[in-house]
């Protein structure tokens, strides 16, 4: 590695992005361990308090993990999309955001997303999809089969091949996920009813995605989304996202 020296105010913020730079381009691989501190504090510039606390910004953005021990250090690691997702919902929550609103982010972003799904009838897609459903197909009532149910939903921004769709799904399907576990039944004939429904429907949008009914399959998954969000939502006083931290 070879850096400038740094000599700014905000020195630890400055060394960060430095670093944030060459790991996000690729100058330092994943899996890579940086220089030891001595080596990082010359390069630098810069003491070890500031070095320091440059190394725990970047902890922070999931960028690299520090190591202890004897064979300890800072290596670098991939950003992880579900960092970005816990830190939007934590942003959601302190605005007082209501769990309808995210279910109603959920339908304007997946509806379409089905629609194009349909449009463009990808063999790999509709594999994908169809191997999805089987699975399902397979599940008995529980916590476990509402995480998999939640997880199909997932798949179709996944499968759209749009990443920036996938990052904004991810953080909504982080919510819904908890809100899905905290406020729905997982066992009795209630859950078991609303499973079958759900791997029906499921079923049903693949099929509908394989024959290209494009207009069929939105507004299938759309009137979905909406049944889903009465179940979760009735009879529960759960009205916005910081009600669901335990």
């Amino acid at each position: 590695m070879e850096v400038a020296s740094l000599r700014e105010p905000k020195m630890a913020e400055r060394v960060a992005s430095v670093l944030r730079k060459m790991i996000v381009r690729g100058e330092i691989a994943e899996g890579t361990m940086l220089p030891a501190e001595a080596e990082l504090m010359q390069q630098f510039g810069v003491s070890r308090p500031t070095l320091r606390e440059a190394l725990r910004v970047l902890e922070s953005e999931s960028l690299i993990e520090v190591l202890r021990g004897v064979r300890g250090g800072a290596q670098v690691t991939r950003p992880q999309r579900e960092t970005l997702a816990r830190y939007a919902g934590l942003i959601l929550e302190y605005d007082g955001v209501t769990i309808k609103d995210v279910y109603d982010a959920r339908v304007a972003l997946e509806t379409p997303l089905v629609i194009q799904l349909a449009t463009d009838r990808k063999p790999r897609v509709i594999a994908q999809l169809e191997s999805i459903v089987d699975q399902e197909a397979e599940l008995q009532p529980g916590a476990a089969a509402v995480d998999q149910l939640t997880a199909f939903h997932a798949a179709i921004t996944r499968l759209s091949g749009n990443k920036t769709l996938q990052m904004i799904s991810e953080m909504l399907h982080h919510i819904v996920e908890k809100a899905n576990r905290a406020l729905q039944p997982t066992t009795g004939s209630s859950a078991e009813q609303a499973m079958r429904r759900s791997i029906r429907t499921h079923r049903m949008l693949v099929d509908l995605i394989k024959a290209g009914e494009a207009e069929q399959a939105g507004d299938l998954w759309s009137r979905h989304l909406r049944k889903a969000e009465e179940y979760v939502l009735a009879g529960t006083k759960t009205s916005t996202i910081v009600d669901l931290l335990e």
